[in-house]
């Protein structure tokens, strides 16, 4: 049975406030009080005054209703906080428990940058950044966080990327929430990946319950319940990967990299193939399509292993990501903690074949990170040769 026990970079770590007036009171005094005059007086608590000016719909996916079950591991603090919200279980659970480099913080999903009130939403983000870059980032230098935006308002994005980009423990910036029902390669969103690209960051695109969703997130209509909405949750990668290519994103700003969290992986080879059959009719569509999409794919966009698709065949379901080019170089480890179904790394490193265990677990995240020069100083040319199988 294969095993890893090289050095791992984590991508998708959701760390969460204990009480909500942890973030709450990085707000400016006069947003303070319009979130208390929403909340009717109720002080900022867990379920307090920020969470009541409605910072996005319900999530829809239900963590007991996923797959393989059988691997659930708790993650709720002792105290009764909310999961996420506790370093040292975070600390003990996968920090030291696995042989970790760096961990990259998503807080929960970047919800702020999708608040209905898109103004609130701008401070909300800039909160939240600050909030994590002082009470976490302190915490481990092993951790590092993406700076939440408000995809609502992408030029004050932009702005909130110029304030914090040149920190080197925020290497991304998350999208998380579709505010406007456009896929993330359309034009109104290019003034993020301006200052991305300009701050040398990369993006992520996280999986999130879109506004208004429906024509983004399900093909027919908003899922009805969890277990649709989780099989079928691959659409909306489909459609942003195939939007920021149409749109020149990456002729744009050559130097951007995005990677697709917990939208899976199987989907990939298929939506690279049937780009590529289109590429004459792309290419007479859009003037932005100079290469074979294929190749734009493969340079510039990565995917996250977890939720990582299950098959009573494993081997058939490597075959499939086998057969796309390259593919073990554009996947990077990723547990999703500390929700439910986390996926650990024996998990994963039992599910993929064993020489693709250093670039999955760790090279890749280094390229897209541009952390290669850190690694060789910290392992030498080869950092995860010390891995085995």
């Amino acid at each position: 049975m294969a095993s890893y026990s090289g050095p791992i970079i984590d991508l998708d770590i959701h760390n969460k406030w204990k009480l909500e007036s942890d973030v709450y009171q990085y707000l400016p005094k006069d947003w303070r009080d319009y979130a208390e005059a929403w909340a009717a007086g109720k002080p900022p608590t867990a379920e307090g005054a920020v969470r009541s000016v409605g910072i996005r719909p319900p999530n829809l996916t239900v963590g007991s209703l996923l797959p393989n079950a059988a691997r659930l591991v708790s993650s709720f603090p002792a105290d009764g906080s909310l999961p996420g919200s506790d370093y040292e279980l975070l600390r003990e659970q996968i920090l030291d428990k696995h042989n970790y480099w760096r961990a990259i913080l998503n807080h929960d999903l970047g919800e702020y940058g999708q608040h209905l009130n898109p103004y609130f939403g701008v401070e909300l983000c800039k909160a939240a950044n600050d909030w994590c870059i002082e009470r976490w980032l302190p915490y481990d230098k092993r951790l590092y966080a993406v700076i939440v935006v408000p995809t609502s308002m992408p030029v004050e994005a932009a702005k909130e990327i110029r304030r914090l980009g040149s920190n080197p423990r925020l290497p991304a910036v998350l999208l998380a929430g579709n505010a406007f029902g456009r896929p993330f390669g359309d034009p109104v969103y290019h003034p993020i990946y301006e200052a991305a690209a300009e701050m040398g960051l990369s993006v992520i695109c996280h999986v999130a319950t879109d506004r208004p969703g429906p024509q983004i997130t399900e093909v027919g209509g908003l899922a009805s319940n969890g277990i649709i909405y989780s099989s079928q949750i691959s659409q909306g990668a489909m459609h942003y990967v195939t939007s920021y290519i149409v749109h020149g994103v990456f002729e744009k700003y050559p130097s951007l990299k995005v990677i697709f969290e917990e939208f899976g992986t199987a989907w990939l080879p298929a939506v690279m193939w049937g780009l590529d059959r289109q590429y004459k009719l792309l290419r007479h569509e859009s003037p932005w399509v100079k290469r074979w999409p294929s190749e734009y794919i493969h340079d510039h966009i990565k995917c996250a292993t977890q939720p990582f698709e299950e098959s009573p065949d494993p081997e058939g379901m490597i075959e499939v990501i086998r057969a796309a080019e390259g593919m073990e170089d554009m996947l990077c480890f990723s547990t999703d903690y500390p929700h439910l179904t986390f996926d650990d790394p024996n998990y994963i490193a039992r599910l993929l074949p064993a020489e693709w265990h250093s670039k999955i677990f760790f090279d890749n995240a280094c390229d897209f990170f541009g952390w290669q020069d850190e690694a060789r100083a910290a392992f030498g040319s080869k950092p995860a040769a010390v891995g085995g199988a």
